[in-house]
């Protein structure tokens, strides 16, 4: 009740603008009850004279699992321009990342794994204070995170569970919950010879990596620890291909059981213009994970990306409800493991968009994820913007 009279208070004070998605989807799953589900964000702003506000609520309902049954403020965050300054002070969401399949670099926020394991977009807010200084096309910032969120997963009987044992939500950390994670961000841009853009960052605090441990009799928990990070994002364009490259080294501070590591990410992407009328994208991907002591290992969903290969289509076909067809697979070069995905939209009218999908998951066996088999699953969706 307070926070619905705040917002009607702020909404009489500022200037105000909004914008919503909705969805309403069927999905149907190989072993496991099909869903009905609704779905979908609203994004508010507000502004006056002195600062900007901007809000995000997402929500989802499953007919099927309790635990796909949420409201989350995702954003809620000020922000104020001082001339060649920006400063932002909130809960932010962050993507750092040059890839299409999975990001390397995209450290500051945790998944959102209720929502969709295999939607990278699908991210939890952050607590955070950042102050960026432009230098014309370059930029120059620095942040704090604040606080570090625990991670949900679907309960055991859900066809999201990954695990095969019970999992406690409680996090686990090598230091106190609020102990603050730094980072420097320096992004530059050229077009002397080519046109490129590079992200140079480095972290000091938790990384957004964690593994698991046994908290009690058949129970995990998510561990966090803190680390020195140093990361690299980069594209080149060249005439119709996008050159790309994700980096990071980790050098793990406050844990003797954890490796440091490397994590790469090398791509291309081609545009092919106006092929019998069809404009057509080519994406092709590699991911490396390089542990760079012996200790222990395969103890992270995100380590699935270790010698693995993307390769990807997208037909765009230029009619007037802007159609498009995706299709993509994941390979494991050392485990086989396979993920294969394919989706297709299409406008009815100008706000309401009819959309598919078909995964098919094919896993490799491990002592985390020992839980998952191979699987399928499709999904029929109607999303309406206004």
């Amino acid at each position: 009740m307070r926070f619905a009279l705040l917002f009607l208070y702020a909404v009489s004070l500022f200037a105000f603008e909004h914008t919503s998605n909705i969805s309403a989807k069927y999905v149907g799953y190989d072993d496991f009850p099909d869903e009905a589900v609704i779905l979908g964000d609203t994004k508010f702003g507000f502004e006056n004279d002195a600062f900007k506000t901007d809000v995000t609520l997402d929500y989802l309902y499953s007919s099927e699992y309790k635990e796909r049954r949420y409201l989350d403020l995702s954003e809620l965050y000020l922000s104020k321009e001082y001339g060649d300054y920006t400063f932002h002070l909130g809960k932010i969401i962050k993507y750092w990342g040059e890839m299409e399949g999975f990001n390397v670099t995209d450290v500051f926020n945790q998944k959102n794994y209720l929502f969709d394991p295999f939607d990278k977009s699908a991210k939890l807010g952050s607590w955070s204070t950042f102050l960026t200084r432009y230098f014309d096309d370059n930029s120059l910032e620095f942040g704090v995170k604040l606080y570090e969120e625990d991670s949900k997963y679907p309960t055991n009987g859900s066809p999201y569970y990954p695990f095969a044992i019970s999992y406690n939500k409680e996090l686990q950390l090598s230091d106190e919950r609020y102990a603050p994670t730094f980072y420097l961000l320096g992004s530059f841009t050229t077009d002397k010879y080519v046109d490129s853009e590079t992200k140079l960052i480095l972290l000091h605090g938790y990384d957004n990596k964690r593994y698991f441990i046994q908290t009690a009799l058949n129970t995990l928990s998510q561990y966090a620890y803190r680390v020195n990070k140093f990361m690299l994002l980069s594209h080149i364009i060249h005439k119709d291909t996008i050159f790309k490259c994700e980096a990071s080294y980790t050098d793990v501070i406050s844990d003797t059981k954890m490796s440091d590591y490397v994590q790469f990410a090398l791509g291309a992407e081609k545009d092919l213009h106006e092929i019998y009328g069809v404009d057509v994208s080519l994406y092709g991907e590699y991911y490396r994970y390089i542990y760079m002591q012996d200790k222990i290992k395969n103890v992270d969903i995100s380590e699935i990306y270790d010698n693995d290969i993307f390769l990807a289509l997208k037909l765009n076909l230029n009619d007037v409800r802007s159609s498009e067809l995706k299709s993509g697979i994941l390979y494991d070069l050392k485990n086989e493991e396979k993920v294969f995905k394919i989706e297709a939209k299409s406008r009815v009218i100008d706000s309401l968009v009819i959309s598919s999908e078909y995964l098919h998951v094919m896993p490799a066996q491990n002592t985390v994820l020992s839980q998952i088999r191979e699987s399928s699953r499709i999904m029929l969706g109607l999303t309406y913007t206004f």
